[in-house]
Order: structure tokens, then C-alpha cells, then sequence
């Protein structure tokens, strides 16, 4: 595992475990995505011929999420993942050869550009990758390289959004289409930029629409939202440390955990679900614990009890103690136990063993969530002050990786801004009059109900909204490009680490987008809005 400091300090970067790929984790995505996309192929194939794939669709969406979260597996592990799908991948395609033999029509198979053995170790699958990742670069110019890299994150995108919408049951089979649509391109050799652009843009807004539908769901699931101070202090007693952004599985454990004696803390950005209606029954959910929002490397070592990982994490967690561990996502990592089922009377079990908290420790609260009627006579205050020009720049800054050196950008950016320049911050916060705080803990469907109200009285076209992407993550160039596709004008993205998208790809997807880099110094930025 390689880790890279950039510009996101140690808890935002090496905490997760998400700075730097490994060569092996890139040979490794090259011969999934060539099996997965061989699999889409068959799949459309087979349903021209109505044959139903469903199954085979949600592995597939499933497998495409699995790279997001790859770094933290073993090399059996890897293995194991090419081998289902290859196996996947074979009986499709005798599916299909009987298919067509039944149906009197000619097969065309695509070419597999390696051969899977019993014998065939990782070693021969990531040369495999490796030489299949210098092929396809041949001949292909930098704009090309940069919409063939580009349609494939935002591929991950939707399949990441898709599979967090499978914990509420929702499947929405257009948006499966659509990946697997897109994925099969990649079988008909070169690709137009005419095509790329429309499957990018396709895929951009069907992922905003995914997300929406889960806002939704999580406020149908979990109750409304409320503004709510949440206590970020440790009580004396067994406990059980929540981290991930799987709400679905932190409430199966505290439906569990009723009648047992032991404290549930929540961590990293299940901090939002304290603000939901129906977390609030449960006496055992206590807090949340930790200092910023994602440094796992520290709070789960110094957390004095067993640690769930939920569904959705991307967690480095190659250090830290075993035994403890435990998660919901399966494959689960070596040494971490796979809870199964819902069942968390391992989890259970293993709390009462450990020392616990010996003595209470008081902190300060921390405010999460909103109040939507505050909220929406603050926005149209806003809008009026914007029209009658004396607010001359709206900023909206967020979501947040927690790093100190972003957080000092944000006081210097506000502390540099004139008078008549007003932020809306989804993360950082000061003591600014020029300021609206509403912490959303990095739950971006919530952020997109915020945003919804805001764009009702604000448009998104408006010149002189200005948008800070401060958190580079799966979901962020779908965001980016989406907004731009609705007509946002000024975008800003903080440095995104070389597991998200390549940094020369980078470069040249925000020259495409008109998008701007976030400044080392916030009063160059600040220049900037000013001479607009």
C-alpha cells in the first residue's frame, strides 16, 4: 500500500487510505472493468433475446462499486473477485452460444484478451492488466485518454449511488441500463468524444436524480430531518463505535442493541443520522466520538471497544488492531469479521469483553442538521440582498475532508472577503456575520435538499454564485458535471488524490469543464471574484 501526502492532511488522507493507488490496484481495476464491461456485452445480448440477466446486472453494478473500496483488500482477495466474475463472465457466454444456436443465428463473441487457469495466480492477472493498460493508450491523444478515464468514474459514480439506494431496496433498472450501456462501448474499440460527452452527460444527471431519490428515501426510512445537538462526549460503560456512511446499517444495529447495556457511538459521517426523527428513540445511541470527521486510523486505536464498519466505507484499515473489527460489506478484509444477516451478537459479545470507557470524558456539542423554515427565510433574505446588490458574491463551501490546511483556507478566504461577499457552508465555520453554517456531516443527498431550496429563490446560473468543492471523492466530477450542465458558472475543486482520477486527466477534465483549481492563497481567489 503506497500513501501520498497532496494537499489533505493525515486524517483526511491517510486515515482513509486514499491518497495514492498502488500499480498492482490499477493493473487489478484494468482487468475488472475488461471483464465487466465483456459482461455487459453478453448481458445486452441475451436480453435482445429476452432472457432475463437481473441477477447478473446487480453483480455487475455491485463488482463496479468494489473498485471504489479495492485498496483495503488482500490479494486472495483480489483473485477471488476476477475469478467470480470470469466464471460470470463464461456462462454468459455459453448462454449466449446456446442461445444463438437455438435461435439459428450466428454468435459473436468479443475477444477476452487473457485466459483465466485453475493454475493462473494474481501475479499473471496483473501482468495481464498492465499490458492491456499500455495497449489501450496507444494512439489515444490527450483528449481522448481524458473522456475514456472520465466516462468510467462517473460509471463508478452511479454504481456507487446505486448500490448505497440497494440498502432501501430500490433498484431503479434504467440507471442499470445505462451503466451497462456505457460499458459496452468500451467493447466497440475507438469511441467518438461526440458519444463519450453524451454518455458522460447521461450518466451525470441520472446519478443527481439517484441521489435525490435517496435523499428521499432516507427521510421516508428515518423520519424528518431537525436541527439537533448532538453530544461528542464519552460516557462510562461498554461501547460500540459506528463508522461509514451506511444509515441503514446503524439503525439494524440499534434496533439490535435495545435491551443490551452497551452505548452506541456514531463516527465519520454517520454523525447526520442523529438529526433524522427515528434515530432519536434510541437510549443506547449515546453520541458521536472522534475529533474530525474521518481519522480512523486514530479513533478506532484509541477507541476502547469493537469497531462496525458499515456498508459504503473506504477505510484504511491496514494498521489498525484486529479481532475488533467488524463490518457489513462483504468481502470483508482480512482480519475484520463479516456480520452476516444482521446479526451483531459477535459485535455484541465482543463489547462486554473490552475494558470499555472507564470514566466519562465531557466535549463540547456539536450542531448537526437544519431547520427547514429558518433555513428558507434565510435564503430568501439572501436572494433579495443579491438583487438589490448588496450582496455581490454568494459562496457556497463544501462538503468537507476535514484537513487543517483546508480549514485554514476557509478563515482566510472569509477573513479576506469584503463586506459584501456572504457564505453558505456546508462544512467549516466561523464566527462570520457573513455567514450561513449547516452541517449536513457529508451526507450529500441532505446537501441536494438544501441546494434544491436555495436554487429555487437563487438560479444556478447566477454569475455571481461561486461553488467550492472542498471533499474529492467517487461522487465529485458527477456532481461537478452535472451543475455545469445546468449551468453553474464558477466552480472551484480542491486536489483530488490519484485513486479518484488520474492528476493529468485531472487537469485536462477542468480545462474541458471551465473549472478552476482551488488557490494555495484564498485572496487570489478572492482577487478573481473581485475583477469579475
Amino acid at each position: 500500500m503506497y500513501y501520498k501526502n497532496t494537499d489533505i492532511e493525515y486524517n483526511g488522507c491517510s486515515g482513509r487510505g486514499m491518497c495514492s493507488i498502488a500499480p498492482n490496484i490499477s493493473s487489478f481495476q484494468e482487468v475488472m472493468i475488461t471483464v465487466l464491461r465483456i459482461i455487459a456485452y453478453y448481458i445486452i445480448k441475451l436480453e435482445q433475446m429476452k432472457i432475463d440477466c437481473t441477477d447478473v446486472k446487480q453483480n455487475l453494478i455491485e463488482s463496479l462499486s468494489n473498485l471504489i473500496t479495492s485498496t483495503v483488500y488482500t490479494d486472495e482477495q483480489l483473485l477471488d473477485l476476477i475469478v467470480k466474475n470470469y466464471g460470470r463472465l463464461l456462462n454468459l457466454k455459453h448462454s449466449y452460444i446456446a442461445a444463438c444456436k437455438k435461435e439459428n443465428i450466428p454468435a459473436k463473441n468479443p475477444k477476452i484478451p487473457f485466459t483465466l487457469k485453475s493454475d493462473t495466480g494474481l501475479s499473471g492477472i496483473l501482468g495481464a492488466g498492465q499490458r492491456m493498460i499500455n495497449d489501450k493508450n496507444k494512439g489515444l491523444n490527450t483528449e481522448l485518454k481524458c473522456y475514456s478515464e472520465l466516462l468510467l468514474v462517473v460509471i463508478k459514480s452511479v454504481s456507487l449511488s446505486l448500490v448505497k439506494l440497494f440498502d432501501y431496496e430500490i433498484f431503479e433498472p434504467s440507471a442499470q441500463n445505462l451503466i451497462i450501456e456505457a460499458l459496452n462501448l468500451y467493447n466497440s474499440g475507438r469511441i467518438s468524444i461526440p458519444k463519450y460527452k453524451n454518455y458522460i452527460a447521461k450518466l451525470a444527471d441520472i446519478d443527481s436524480q439517484l441521489w435525490m431519490t435517496r435523499k428521499n428515501a432516507q427521510l421516508k426510512t428515518f423520519g424528518k430531518i431537525s436541527q439537533t445537538d448532538v453530544s461528542f462526549s464519552a460516557s462510562k460503560g461498554k461501547a460500540i463505535l459506528v463508522s461509514g456512511s451506511s444509515l441503514a446499517d446503524l439503525y439494524s444495529l440499534l434496533e439490535s442493541a435495545q435491551g443490551e447495556n452497551v452505548d452506541i457511538y456514531t463516527h465519520g459521517d454517520l454523525l447526520i443520522a442523529h438529526a433524522f426523527e427515528k434515530f432519536k428513540k434510541f437510549k443506547n445511541l449515546k453520541g458521536h466520538f472522534g475529533s474530525t470527521g474521518d481519522d480512523c486510523v486514530l479513533d478506532f486505536a484509541i477507541f476502547p471497544g469493537p469497531v462496525v464498519l458499515t456498508r459504503h466505507s473506504s477505510q484504511n484499515i491496514e494498521y489498525l488492531i484486529r479481532g475488533r473489527l467488524f463490518t457489513t460489506e462483504s468481502p470483508a478484509p482480512k482480519g475484520v469479521t463479516l456480520i452476516k444477516d444482521n446479526d451483531f451478537s459477535g459485535v455484541f459479545k465482543a463489547a462486554y469483553k473490552a475494558k470499555g470507557f472507564s470514566k466519562g470524558k465531557n466535549k463540547p456539542r456539536v450542531t448537526v442538521g437544519y431547520n427547514s423554515d429558518e433555513l428558507l427565510k434565510k435564503i430568501d433574505s439572501l436572494s433579495k440582498k443579491l438583487k438589490s446588490k448588496k450582496i455581490k458574491n454568494l459562496l457556497l463551501f463544501g462538503i468537507s475532508n476535514y484537513s487543517k490546511e483546508q480549514a485554514e483556507y476557509f478563515d482566510k478566504l472569509l477573513s479576506t472577503a469584503p463586506d459584501d461577499t456572504f457564505v453558505i457552508s456546508f462544512s467549516y465555520k466561523n464566527n462570520s456575520k457573513n455567514l450561513i453554517h449547516i452541517n449536513i456531516a457529508n451526507n450529500f443527498p441532505q446537501q441536494l435538499a438544501v441546494l434544491e431550496m436555495l436554487f429555487e429563490k437563487i438560479s444556478l446560473k447566477n454569475n455571481k454564485l461561486v461553488i467550492f468543492l472542498t471533499k474529492c471523492d467517487t461522487n465529485t466530477l458527477s456532481i461537478m458535471i452535472n451543475l455545469k450542465q445546468q449551468g453553474a458558472k464558477n466552480m472551484y475543486l480542491s486536489t483530488c488524490p490519484p485513486t479518484i482520477i488520474n492528476p493529468a486527466v485531472m487537469k485536462t477534465f477542468m480545462n474541458l469543464y471551465s473549472i478552476k483549481a482551488m488557490s494555495p492563497d484564498p485572496q487570489a481567489d478572492i482577487a478573481a471574484l473581485k475583477s469579475k
